[in-house]
């Protein structure tokens, strides 16, 4: 794995007004189990009020996500326990910027997009993260208590998609026949089995994120000629272009051989899609040859024949020259729409602040006219009529325990930049869904970038009863950054028992509310008030509160 840094940025504005020096006390873990988002509706009322039991508080409460959890029995695919990971550095507003693994909202973030339903969601993957016994770090990636080349943590991230409504993975994949090609084919096998109904019908998908180190790699070699598998870490010039050009066509009929041809992989008109992550360095990025203008325009020349240029001479198998159609390559932010043999364009987070006084609260989102930001890609964008546009949502950026140690930070605000960033595009998409939009990311711990273990967003729920009205308040335990634009109900359970719960009522969310009791039958009652938050916002509930009549 490596670390993703922009070679480019500009420092802007942020949109959120934000308290610097506002109490870690954001981070303290609850004392009460959190809950997860079930599905359910209320009634609009006192509906509810008896019947039978629709869920049990331990399924409210367990750790719904494929990250591992701080204690307590571990998953299939955990080796070990991630308690989270914290900046002690002073200032930081987010403290914890990757929360201890929890009960995450399963809210459809499509419902947040203008025209969602015709957005395709997808989350970046890093494969690197491995465990190694008392060390914590493996492979110089922090620890995240799971191996991501194994079969349990594939099925168990793939089914955590799932529960989100993301619609598919972007591997960050470097290479055939490395350890994240390994993670990728498994992720591809699972989803087969499990959740495909035939070619371009599975759920999630996949698409591959060739990263652009891999060409210092050593990687499996085809055998086709014109190709090459060895590293060109070393050269300089002519020889450096040679040898990345045999290297990108060995690792395009690899991939047009194992992963273009799947059901599972994600094609727009019969043409898969690559993203292409830069490391354009070594030769100039335009002009003459040597240059990577010039690599690219090879490249393009090799990707509109595969089946023919993929074939093993005598051979007597041709894994690699299946016709899966010519790739679409898509390049990074702005830059990527005018990239030769561009398809298009990804925006990437790319935070450069490393001081928490004055840089944390520079979220990259806006304005248009800023390079680098959000609003900035999109604003290009619309001169590329006809090019993939992939928008971007990112939760935040921490890199303070990263083995690189630049230090880098773009804080999370209690969720609100994760909100933000994921609505943006509502801003030029008013009439037209946005057509793909990549999380990134799912799981880099590395940069604090990962959604996967959950979202807090500062609010801890309490209750208590007088006569017969239940009364509760959402608690900011950061009352400078939580908000409610991060909450999306507020539930409301009965219990006979502490242990079964019925759905009384689903409300809008708020600060603070009451719910009258008079309805509910006659006897001894456990409640329990929940906040189901946005898309990967941690839930919360609140401790049994007892009531009799």
């Amino acid at each position: 794995m490596t670390c993703k840094t922009g070679a480019k940025i500009a420092l802007v504005a942020s949109m959120l007004v934000v308290t610097i020096a506002c109490s870690g006390a954001s981070n303290a873990a609850s004392s009460t189990s959190t809950g997860g988002n079930t599905g359910s509706t209320g009634t609009g009322g006192n509906g509810g009020a008896s019947g039978t039991p629709q869920i049990t508080l331990a399924s409210l409460t367990a750790n719904n996500t494929a990250a591992c959890p701080a204690g307590g029995p571990l998953p299939a695919q955990c080796q070990t326990a991630f308690a989270g990971q914290t900046d002690t550095r002073t200032g930081v507003a987010t403290p914890v910027f990757d929360a201890p693994a929890g009960n995450v909202s399963t809210d459809d973030p499509h419902a947040y997009l203008n025209q969602g339903a015709g957005t395709k969601i997808f989350a970046n993957f890093m494969l690197g993260f491995c465990v190694q016994a008392g060390n914590a770090y493996c492979d110089n990636n922090v620890s995240t208590g799971y191996d991501s080349n194994d079969a349990n943590t594939v099925a168990a991230q793939a089914e955590d998609l799932i529960r989100r409504h993301i619609d598919g993975a972007v591997m960050t994949w470097e290479g055939a026949g490395t350890s994240p090609d390994a993670a990728t084919l498994k992720f591809q096998a699972y989803v087969d089995a499990n959740h495909c109904s035939g070619p371009q019908d599975c759920d999630p998908m996949y698409v591959i994120m060739y990263d652009g180190p891999s060409m210092a790699y050593n990687v499996t070699s085809t055998g086709i000629p014109g190709t090459s598998g060895a590293s060109c870490s070393g050269q300089t010039g002519a020889a450096y272009e040679n040898c990345v050009i045999a290297h990108i066509k060995n690792d395009m009929c690899y991939m047009n051989g194992k992963h273009f041809g799947n059901d599972a992989y994600f094609k727009v008109n019969g043409r898969p899609v690559v993203q292409m992550f830069p490391d354009e360095g070594v030769i100039p990025s335009w002009g003459p040859a040597p240059s990577w203008a010039d690599v690219w325009t090879y490249i393009q020349q090799w990707n509109e024949d595969l089946p023919q240029n993929c074939v093993i001479p005598g051979a007597s198998a041709q894994p690699y020259s299946a016709n899966n159609g010519v790739p679409l390559v898509v390049f990074e932010d702005g830059g990527g729409f005018s990239h030769q043999d561009s398809a298009g364009s990804f925006y990437w987070l790319q935070p450069a602040g490393t001081n928490p006084a004055t840089d944390q609260g520079i979220t990259n989102i806006s304005p248009a006219s800023s390079g680098g930001t959000l609003d900035n890609f999109f604003t290009i964008a619309q001169q590329y009529q006809g090019e993939q546009v992939w928008g971007g949502a990112f939760k935040g950026f921490n890199s303070s325990l990263a083995r690189w140690g630049q230090n880098r930070i773009m804080d999370q605000f209690c969720g609100q930049t994760w909100i933000q960033s994921l609505t943006e595009s509502n801003r030029l998409h008013s009439n037209a869904a946005l057509p793909y939009l990549q999380i990134a990311t799912w799981n880099d711990y590395n940069e604090g970038t990962e959604i996967e273990s959950g979202i807090d967003n500062c609010y801890r729920v309490s209750g208590s009863v007088s006569g017969q009205t239940l009364s509760w308040a959402l608690n900011p335990t950061n009352s400078a950054l939580a908000s409610l634009t991060t909450v999306a109900d507020i539930e409301i359970y009965d219990s006979d028992d502490g242990t079964h719960l019925r759905l009384l009522v689903t409300e809008t969310p708020g600060a603070s509310g009451s719910f009258d009791l008079t309805k509910l039958a006659a006897g001894t009652h456990t409640l329990y008030v929940r906040m189901v938050g946005k898309n990967s916002i941690l839930n919360r509930i609140s401790p049994g509160i007892p009531y009799s009549n």
